[in-house]
């Protein structure tokens, strides 16, 4: 039954995908984090309008999860970079070697050092490149046009098919860029990994979609140990942000939509993280996973939470359903010892009242032990 389930998904993702390729679309490669996660592939998003394929950074898994949407790397026309961290080209020199036997054109975009990054690969593998090219006897030369580097500072606006992208630096631990996508009267920004940084919200001025780093996200089934900010942090350098400053980016760009993503865990509580961005931003949020489409279809709408403004609580109680959607891994309606995660596994014996090993919605309405 699982692995109907699996097939479903990926027909339907595919299927997805195959529809909004008219549009400017932003497909969610890999939702995960440097933290390896069965259930999330390393950062990666595909852009996509009409023919033109366009993919920004390539973590671990990135692959795979394009093989499930049939994109094979001769489709391929862009491969950028938001920065070089491994967790965020990580599957570039697969990638990268085998569109460049594919004979297909595209561009390698990025800040420092994409420059040196591909040259040391062409030297390290430059055996291996020229037996695989002598396959359909062909040498480096016939292919050594067929790419192009560029090296960004930030501040560059440049095409790649009919895409109109825009670049503006960010706030990380090392060079980072952010990217806007502009095609057929869409605009989607990826803000790649950052602290709070004035320069996103003019590249992401009203963007119909924002992905932006996940920084500060509440697990599910877990307490928010930190307390929640109420400001900038500016008195040391910060890798990721905190749900404040995310939403007031997205407030001070004023985004149609924020979609979260890069996530060092599996399940989110959507409803505690949704409670404190909210402080921030009206607008609606969407909780990446891998194979996730945007736009999505408001008849269809999955992972969403849009504002409820009579709640003015900070944090919902979990819902069973939802526990059970995400724990229940074996579908009988309870959730036992195995399957449960975080607090509810850390309270279980308390929870299960009639001691059978189970807990079920009975059980996990009654008060919080």
């Amino acid at each position: 039954m699982t692995k109907y389930i699996t097939s479903l998904i990926i027909c339907l993702s595919f299927q997805l995908f195959s529809q909004a390729q008219s549009q400017l679309s932003a497909t969610i490669i890999g939702s995960g984090s440097p933290k390896y996660n069965v259930e999330r592939a390393g950062p990666s998003v595909l852009i996509s309008y009409e023919n033109t394929h366009i993919l920004i950074d390539m973590g671990n898994g990135t692959q795979a999860n394009l093989e499930k949407l049939n994109i094979k790397n001769k489709d391929l026309n862009g491969l950028l970079f938001t920065h070089h961290h491994l967790d965020h080209n990580e599957e570039f020199t697969p990638l990268f070697i085998k569109t460049l036997l594919s004979g297909n054109h595209f561009d390698i975009v990025g800040p420092k050092p994409t420059t040196d990054l591909v040259n040391t690969i062409l030297k390290n593998y430059e055996e291996d490149i020229a037996y695989r090219l002598s396959k359909k006897q062909r040498t480096f030369s016939d292919v050594e046009t067929h790419f192009t580097i560029n090296e960004l500072k930030g501040g560059e606006t440049f095409n790649i098919g009919d895409i109109k992208i825009t670049s503006t630096p960010v706030n990380h631990t090392i060079s980072t860029l952010a990217y806007r996508f502009d095609a057929g009267g869409t605009s989607i920004v990826i803000s790649g990994d950052l602290s709070y940084s004035e320069t996103l919200a003019p590249l992401a001025k009203q963007a119909d979609y924002l992905i932006i780093d996940s920084g500060g996200s509440i697990e599910l089934g877990k307490t928010n140990r930190r307390k929640a900010s109420n400001k900038i942090r500016t008195n040391k350098e910060f890798a990721h942000v905190n749900l404040y400053e995310s939403s007031l980016m997205a407030k001070e760009a004023e985004v149609k939509n924020l979609v979260l993503t890069h996530f060092n865990f599996t399940n989110v509580d959507e409803d505690a993280t949704s409670a404190e961005l909210h402080k921030n931003y009206s607008g609606t949020i969407f909780y990446a996973e891998d194979l996730m489409s945007f736009p999505k279809n408001s008849k269809n709408q999955k992972n969403t939470v849009k504002p409820n403004k009579a709640d003015n609580t900070n944090q919902q109680a979990p819902n069973f359903k939802k526990m059970l959607s995400r724990m229940d891994t074996n579908k009988d309606g309870k959730i036992s010892k195995t399957e449960a995660k975080g607090r509810l596994k850390e309270n279980f014996d308390k929870r299960d009242g009639n001691k059978d090993g189970f807990i079920a919605e009975t059980e996990f309405s009654r008060s919080n032990p």
